[in-house]
């Protein structure tokens, strides 16, 4: 026999009526426990079939908005989750030098473009190279292209110092002749 105190405490912990209540305990022959499990799966499975996805008149499936809302925000959430796990370094004589997360070598870019382009190329010039480390980009062909970019940019300046020097020779050679005349 079930009794008001089993229908008591189904409500209290489950917010159903007395009578849904009632019919859980009935079913699970007054075991309490088992009557607030099942009503619980059947409002989990209620929930989420309300939310899953809305038929449309063509037929085909479309996510609702809370669902579209959660899986953006899941989305944003995992990108800087991986923003912050990924570093850029600036490398010199095979130490490090500096690590920013790339979250924030990004915002540097976006923000203050101007200001963070040159400074990187300035470092090139002085011997500074860069590289990315992290879970998620030492696996990708990044760090070569980089790695790339610093030997081009290496090529460049010793071409324009050589350059430099061989002009500056040619400035005391001629200065030198014209001394002794």
């Amino acid at each position: 026999m079930i009794t008001i105190e089993q229908v008591e405490k189904v409500v209290k912990h489950t917010g159903v009526s007395y009578q849904e209540a009632k019919e859980a305990l009935e079913v699970t022959e007054g075991n309490v426990l088992d009557a607030i499990l099942n009503i619980e799966k059947k409002k989990g499975t209620q929930q989420t079939s309300s939310t899953e996805s809305t038929k449309t008149n063509e037929g085909y499936s479309q996510p609702s908005n809370n669902e579209s809302v959660d899986r953006f925000f899941a989305w944003v959430k995992k990108l800087l989750n991986q923003s912050l796990a990924n570093k850029l370094e600036i490398v010199k004589d095979q130490s490090v030098v500096l690590s920013l997360p790339v979250l924030v070598f990004v915002i540097l870019v976006l923000f203050l473009f101007w200001v963070t382009l040159p400074l990187l190329i300035i470092g090139l010039f002085f011997g500074y190279g860069y590289r990315f480390s992290g879970p998620d980009l030492e696996k990708t062909k990044v760090n070569s292209a980089v790695k790339m970019a610093s030997e081009a940019t290496i090529k460049a300046k010793d071409a324009v110092v050589n350059t430099f020097d061989e002009w500056s020779k040619k400035e005391d050679d001629s200065d030198g002749k014209n001394s002794n005349h």
